[in-house]
């Protein structure tokens, strides 16, 4: 089940990829591209705060967490805390 949620998450980002290629909207590839990176960034940051207050709630970096980050900003961010935190549970 998570690899073929897995390859619809990649063929969604490659459709999308490929619509903005096409209409010459280079704006949009960069803003996604900036979206990802500091999502992943805030990621290891928030693990590595959380870890060292003794909180067991931790978010992987991979191609979805990316992914989600990409797309969605900062409610993805929020998303994929919130699953960590209710799986925790």
């Amino acid at each position: 089940m998570e690899s073929k949620i897995f390859v619809g998450i990649i063929i969604a980002c490659v459709v999308f990829i490929v619509i903005c290629v096409i209409r010459k909207r280079p704006d949009i590839l960069i803003d996604f591209g900036l979206r990802a990176c500091l999502g992943t960034a805030g990621i290891y940051l928030l693990d590595l705060l959380l870890s060292s207050r003794g909180y067991n709630i931790n978010v992987g970096i991979n191609a979805v967490s990316f992914a989600a980050n990409g797309l969605l900003g900062l409610p993805g961010f929020l998303l994929l805390y919130g699953l960590a935190f209710y799986y925790s549970i």
